[in-house]
């Protein structure tokens, strides 16, 4: 177990560096960056670029140079707007980062003193580092692609299928591994105030 201490050490100093009043603040913070970019950013941007016939989703989705030939070719009167979205794109990838892992922060310290249940909001916090990774990745190879529409390495195309299917089945365990270590610390909460408050004395 000494290697899943050691793995994981480097999350618990990030929990503990910071009080729960301030990863309660940068929750906050990174929630409203979080809505406010996919709701004033994503989804205008993302119409504008729908004009052309096609999305980014349909370009990260393509798995030929033909089709993707086709697509950005289609994409040059927006093209403004797809390197807006790239933008918009990587200040979602860290305000969903910081939100996660304050949230899981919290969580943590919830459950410390639980040596089984505080595994959850650890593995959480790992999950939350690879799938921004792969979104990261993902977006870079998609920007790689754009920008030299002429003379992009064919094995870009693959990179973009292949991260953003590993970061799906990862968002797939990610969410509901943050679902679960929330229920556990609110439930942990709750029901120490229940017990200590059975124990006080009439």
């Amino acid at each position: 177990m000494r290697w899943l201490d050691a793995l994981f050490r480097p999350l618990e100093r990030y929990a503990d560096a910071l009080s729960a009043k301030t990863h309660g603040v940068v929750a906050f913070v990174s929630f409203c960056t979080f809505v406010g970019v996919i709701a004033l950013g994503f989804v205008p941007v993302t119409r504008r670029i729908q004009t052309s016939g096609y999305s980014t989703t349909d370009l990260q989705a393509a798995t030929s140079r033909a089709a993707v030939d086709t697509i950005l070719q289609a994409f040059e009167p927006v093209m403004e707007s797809v390197i807006l979205l790239s933008v918009l794109d990587y200040i979602f990838i860290v305000a969903g980062f910081f939100l996660f892992f304050s949230l899981h922060s919290l969580s943590l310290k919830t459950l410390t003193v639980h040596d089984r249940l505080v595994l959850i909001p650890k593995i959480g916090m790992g999950l939350t580092i690879i799938s921004r990774l792969l979104d990261s990745l993902e977006n870079l190879w998609v920007i790689l692609i754009y920008t030299n529409p002429d003379d992009y390495a064919t094995i870009l195309i693959g990179l973009v299928n292949s991260s953003e299917t590993l970061k799906w089945i990862v968002v797939g365990v990610e969410y509901p591994m943050l679902g679960i270590a929330i229920a556990l610390a609110l439930l942990t909460r709750f029901t120490s105030l229940f017990d200590g408050r059975s124990e006080s004395p009439q």
